[in-house]
């Protein structure tokens, strides 16, 4: 083939049946066909030899009869439906075909939104990019073209062997060719996007044609029309085509290359050998992928893009998982020692993060993901032992006790600032404690970097008491150039402290387009020990003061933060340290030297010492009614405004405030006026040297 067509309206059957090598013995059949121009039955044949060929294998084979459930859930990852995975995949499949046949809803990944397309599709999704970017969220078209609903349905007919499903699967894969037929308007070899009017990014491109493959691993395609079947032959086809265009582009970071350049053409190259112009792409494919893996992670183990979801949730589970296991099941070598060595310590560090809920704290852009199914993908791509560990002590099963020995073995404790993580917790129960906070360094630009350089993340008891509620909601709702777009990123929605009060920069410059160039914030000291550890942090984001925020966390008992601005009084304006509290935490008291916290049960004290202060209760305003409906809705948001003595007004001086978080839920003592002093006392004591080795066992606590 000398020429990649643009259109996909303009494809001919006879183009689909020259790209495959009809040499080939499973295929003689097929040409046979074609020979005496029965092209009927030459489609018939092609279809057959997809729905009996035995190699190569995909991440699941469903096409024997009788007909079976599809099992999602054992490795949802394994179906792009996983995207926004929040319960049951299979549960959620299933209602995503229901609304579709039923009321032509369709509901995007995740489930928080949906769109009714019309009784005769009137309302089906578009997206203009020069002409709705800044109005509307172009996730709806995105998620759209993507046709993971096409998995749903798939789904759906094998758990009921309804009939009325594949009648209207039928009708529903017709109105998609209609709507989105994809049309190359820009064929450069650097193209991010395919075409701007009906915004078709290569990424998406991609995984439709990877969903369409694995439509041919169930038993929907061999049980409708052949005519229809072949279509979806002519669109992978097609689509998979145009990844020969990147034959001569050059490497970019970042996982969007990884999964265009690498990764679509590895998995187009495995799966259809019997296609020359695909099985050409499968090396450089993989080389690029590894490529990636160098480059991208270090290591440590750590990602170049500082977001938990997007490093665990799409460069490990949505992307490395499938082509390091198809990989696998087709006895082929993707990983040499160096890729497999760092992602086995992508999964060390995935696994030491797990807190005691079902999801990864909300650090970085999208929601924190189900980490159970990351661990699994540990299991099954790197059968890592940690892991294994974990999921077995979270899965409540009795352990043997070569388990149970082995169990002992997992660190409760991480720190490293090349993977962007210092964290602590009390066990891996659900009812544990647990600390995290952001520090990393060479970020470098990131489009799913926060400015959260020392945000803390706090759960005791198994109560999650301070992270970043609104994070997911924000970034699947809010609008290209929006001011809330702006928020999400910048540091005043995550736990650290403000500086005089205000951010590096206003929330504007992160409003449009995307990255985020993150100051160092390195970790200068760190102690682990039997009760705890402490640890001390820094950034030089202002460039005219320091943020420097040490950590005392003990697994029984609770948390010290010390934070100090160096040259901390050159402006008027007081510091804020900031809290955003979790949904369910409410603050029962407050004053300027204290505040009470309750969340299911569990009771909190903080407490602060240093600076001059003044404590605040206040909500997110801002997200109403865009994000959150109605202000009673709101979590609240600690703000500690502190700043420097009066006498030390014409000094270069360092400010600091000191906070005690205790888990008082057990005393049986009341918080008398004497004894919040005594405690405060105590407090400012233990914080001028937290780094003491007996800084833990001196740890406040009420009897």
């Amino acid at each position: 083939m000398h020429s990649i067509p643009l259109d996909e309206r303009a494809i001919k059957d006879q183009d689909v049946f020259s790209a495959f090598d009809l040499s080939l013995p499973g295929l003689k059949p097929v040409r046979e066909a074609l020979d005496r121009q029965d092209l009927k039955d030459a489609k018939k044949l092609l279809i057959r030899y997809m729905e009996h060929r035995g190699s190569p294998r995909f991440l699941f084979d469903y096409r024997s009869l009788p007909l079976t459930p599809i099992d999602t859930d054992t490795c949802p990852y394994s179906f792009q439906s996983s995207l926004g995975l929040s319960g049951s995949l299979k549960e959620f499949c299933l209602h995503v075909a229901r609304k579709l046949m039923e009321e032509h809803t369709y509901v995007l990944p995740g489930g928080d939104r949906q769109v009714n397309l019309g009784k005769n599709w009137e309302n089906m999704i578009h997206f203009n990019i020069y002409e709705d970017t800044g109005k509307i969220h172009r996730s709806y078209l995105d998620m759209m073209v993507r046709g993971q609903f096409f998995e749903s349905l798939c789904v759906l007919y094998h758990e009921t062997k309804d009939a009325g499903v594949l009648d209207f699967f039928e009708e529903m894969l017709q109105v998609f060719f209609d709507t989105y037929p994809l049309v190359i308007t820009h064929a450069d070899p650097s193209a991010d996007r395919f075409q701007y009017t009906e915004d078709r990014d290569v990424m998406s491109v991609g995984w439709l044609a990877v969903v369409y493959i694995s439509l041919f691993y169930t038993r929907v395609p061999y049980e409708i029309s052949t005519e229809l079947s072949f279509e979806i032959l002519k669109r992978i086809w097609f689509l998979g085509i145009q990844f020969k265009r990147f034959a001569t582009d050059s490497y970019r970071p970042y996982n969007h290359h990884m999964w265009e350049r690498g990764m679509v053409p590895f998995i187009l190259g495995t799966m259809f050998p019997e296609i020359p112009d695909f099985k050409a792409m499968r090396d450089r494919g993989a080389l690029i992928v590894c490529r990636h893996i160098k480059e991208d992670f270090n290591e440590a183990g750590g990602y170049s893009e500082h977001s938990i979801a997007y490093w665990s949730g799409a460069a490990v589970g949505e992307m490395l998982y499938r082509v390091i296991y198809l990989a696998r099941q087709n006895g082929e070598n993707l990983l040499d020692e160096e890729t497999a060595g760092r992602l086995n310590e992508t999964f060390h560090i995935l696994a030491m993060l797990c807190p005691p809920g079902k999801r990864y704290p909300t650090l970085g852009d999208n929601n924190g993901p189900l980490l159970e199914p990351i661990l699994d993908l540990g299991v099954r791509t790197m059968d890592h032992r940690e892991c294994r560990q974990i999921l077995a002590i979270r899965r409540g099963g009795a352990p043997s006790p070569e388990r149970q020995k082995e169990g002992e073995t997992l660190p409760l404790d991480f720190c490293s600032h090349h993977a962007g993580f210092v964290c602590s917790k009390s066990g891996y129960g659900p009812d544990s404690s647990y600390m995290m906070m952001s520090a990393k360094i060479r970020c470098g630009c990131s489009g799913h970097n926060h400015m959260d350089m020392l945000s803390l993340f706090l759960t005791m008891r198994g109560r999650e008491l301070i992270g970043e509620p609104y994070s997911g909601l924000l970034y699947h709702s809010i609008r290209m150039n929006s001011d809330l777009r702006g928020y999400m990123y910048n540091m005043p929605s995550h736990n650290t402290v403000l500086a005089y009060g205000r951010p590096i920069a206003p929330n504007r410059v992160y409003a449009n387009k995307w990255g985020v160039y993150r100051p160092d914030s390195p970790v200068t000291a760190y102690r682990s020990g039997q009760k705890g550890i402490y640890a001390s942090a820094y950034h030089d984001g202002y460039t005219f003061c320091r943020h420097t925020r040490e950590i005392l966390f003990h697994r029984e008992r609770g948390l010290i933060v010390s934070d100090r601005i160096m040259r901390g009084n050159r402006l008027d304006e007081p510091h804020i340290q900031r809290w955003n509290l979790m949904p369910g935490a409410l603050v029962t008291a407050a004053g300027d030297d204290f505040a009470l916290v309750e969340k299911e049960g569990a009771r909190f004290l903080f407490l602060w010492s240093g600076a001059p202060r003044r404590v605040s209760v206040t909500h997110p305003e801002l997200l109403v009614p865009e994000i959150i409906p109605e202000k009673e809705d709101l979590a609240p948001i600690l703000d500690i405004a502190f700043h420097a003595l009066e006498e030390d007004r014409n000094k270069n001086v360092t400010v600091t405030l000191n906070l005690l978080i205790l888990d008082i839920t057990d005393s049986s003592q009341a918080l008398s006026e004497n004894k919040l002093k005594d405690m405060q006392a105590r407090l400012e004591a233990l914080c001028k040297d937290l780094k003491a080795p007996q800084a833990l066992d001196t740890f406040p606590c009420l009897p």
